[in-house]
């Protein structure tokens, strides 16, 4: 194995992992406080970190090429971001 595969699986697994982190205490601020942006935060988070872990697999396992993985996981991003922007300035 590469050193280039091997960091980039250790890349994936990091962001992954910050990203489910991110999106728990999203999760947990939204229950403390019942307040909708916390919701979605954690569902931006979430999508983002989707998104990523999606990517890897199908690139990985599935056969998708280069190309297809990061018009996905590009695709997963902007809406992952559009999500956070959202409960940032248009909720209550």
């Amino acid at each position: 194995m590469d050193f280039e595969l091997l960091l980039l699986r250790a890349l994936k697994t990091f962001i992954g992992s910050l990203g489910l982190i991110l999106s728990y205490l999203s999760i947990k601020a939204y229950r403390k406080s019942q307040a909708k942006n916390m919701l979605f935060l954690a569902i931006g988070f979430g999508i983002i970190t989707a998104g990523s872990i999606l990517a890897g697999l199908s690139f990985e396992y599935l056969g998708f090429s280069l190309l297809q993985v990061n018009i996905v996981e590009s695709l997963m991003i902007l809406v992952g971001f559009i999500t956070v922007l959202y409960s940032i300035y248009g909720t209550d």
